[in-house]
């Protein structure tokens, strides 16, 4: 994973968890699933087609999902963020341990 890669997805986990939870350095491969699970939720709540690509067929690879987090987090970082507040909310307090024991490799 590039470190542009990593820069973005650091960039959506601030916007849902608040600025200052991920830096580029603490963004791995678990970390990518978590916050990809989190933007289905996210979908799911606020049916935002921008925002949470889906795969064409059968499950995402880890490849496929870091690439798409860094294009939303390039979204975000410019100021594009569609996904309603309330979602952003509930999805932040649902995925909230989840995304911190990622960081820490658990």
């Amino acid at each position: 994973m590039g470190i542009y890669e990593k820069e973005y997805i650091a960039a959506v986990i601030n916007y849902f968890w608040g600025k200052g939870t991920a830096t580029s350095s603490s963004v791995n491969e678990r970390v990518a699933l978590v916050v990809y699970e989190a933007l289905e939720k996210a979908h799911i709540c606020s049916d935002s087609m921008d925002f949470v690509p889906r795969p064409p067929n059968g499950a995402a690879s880890v490849k496929w999902v870091i690439t798409q987090l860094a294009k939303i987090g390039k979204r975000i970082s410019s100021g594009n963020a569609l996904i309603y507040n309330s979602c952003r909310g509930q999805v932040g307090v649902n995925y909230k341990s989840k995304i911190m024991m990622a960081s820490m490799g658990v």
